[in-house]
């Protein structure tokens, strides 16, 4: 009876938030991600080039466009708009954590990297490093992490692979102790870009709504009931995104968490469904929101890309959305760091 209250009362600092949104940052002179091959620019590819281990102490990979968009990411479009200096923890493939879930990858001899056991200790071990991080200061610099589509997705717990006992709460808090890390260590501008609706990829909607069927990320998918699983992911990322619609005003206005800090959730989920829904107006023709560009034989050693521009894709191959979407997706966190973005909820 009294959880009403609370949520309104969080409501209307919600409010207050919204009008200055993070405009009140100086700058921002500093981006600074986390997450999976969503956001990754190259970080994978460092730690196969230096056996298993991160990149040593004060090297970047933001900026490559080599990545699983087929161009450049969206930490590079956005920190372009704004004007910011980025630095990009990413690492494709990655959990929240490894504790939830593990995948061994044989290239590196160890498990992916995750967010919390690898590359938030990379950016703690930086974060003092003057060097490397010449004018991070609390208010010039914003933390974001995009992770969810490995945990919720076919190696974990869509198909209940966690370890045992566990459950899509304790994601939610791994995610919660990313931000407790990051603002012991300073942070105080926090963004959190909630989950992809995953059911509308090629990779988990059913072949009744343009899915594929076996293929390089998902081998055996035929033998799962397509349509059911295609309304499982979607009930997943739509809880977890629930979660976070509650979770982050519970947090940080209520329990005061992350004392100092705004708090803003990105709604990429809207934005990508958006995109999908009428992508006449935000893809080059021959605009196709169904498909994938680039497309792959089972075991991946063989790869073909379409004859239309990648520009007219929403998605780049099964799962990952294309360089146009990751350019829309910059775009608009750029404009959400401006207090202007439809799709942004500031606390």
């Amino acid at each position: 009876m009294r959880l009403f209250p609370i949520l309104v009362a969080a409501g209307a600092v919600a409010n207050s938030w919204k009008s200055s949104s993070l405009q009140n940052l100086r700058g921002p002179h500093n981006v600074i991600t986390f997450g999976d091959s969503y956001t990754d620019e190259g970080r994978l590819s460092a730690y196969f080039s230096n056996n298993g281990q991160p990149p040593p102490p004060g090297t970047s990979t933001a900026g490559s466009n080599f990545t699983a968009s087929g161009g450049y990411a969206w930490g590079y479009f956005a920190t372009q708009k704004l004007g910011a200096k980025y630095y990009d923890y990413a690492v494709s493939g990655a959990y929240c954590s490894n504790e939830i879930f593990s995948r061994y990858l044989a290239g590196i001899n160890r498990t992916y990297p995750s967010v919390l056991e690898d590359e938030i200790p990379s950016f703690v071990q930086e974060a003092g490093n003057k060097t490397f991080y010449p004018n991070r200061e609390a208010d010039n610099s914003i933390y974001a992490i995009w992770i969810g589509t490995n945990d919720l997705g076919n190696d974990a717990f869509l198909v209940d692979s966690q370890k045992p006992g566990l459950t899509i709460t304790n994601f939610v808090e791994c995610i919660w102790e990313v931000f407790d890390i990051i603002h012991k260590n300073g942070g105080r501008h926090f963004v959190i870009l909630n989950e992809a609706p995953l059911e509308l990829s090629p990779l988990y909607a059913a072949q009744q709504n343009f899915g594929v069927s076996d293929n390089h990320y998902w081998t055996n998918k035929a033998s799962y009931n397509m349509t059911e699983y295609e309304q499982k992911i979607k009930e997943y990322t739509t809880n977890v995104n629930t979660m976070f619609h509650y979770g982050v005003p519970f947090q940080n206005v209520v329990q005061k968490r992350w004392h100092g800090s705004s708090f803003t959730v990105f709604d990429v989920h809207s934005l990508i469904t958006d995109i999908y829904n009428e992508p006449e107006k935000y893809l080059d023709a021959p605009f196709n929101s169904t498909g994938f560009y680039r497309e792959c034989n089972e075991d991946g050693s063989v790869c073909t890309n379409s004859e239309n521009p990648l520009s007219s894709f929403l998605w780049y191959d099964e799962l990952h959305p294309s360089e146009k979407t990751d350019e829309i997706i910059g775009n608009e966190f750029a404009k959400l760091v401006k207090g202007k973005s439809k799709y942004a909820i500031y606390w």
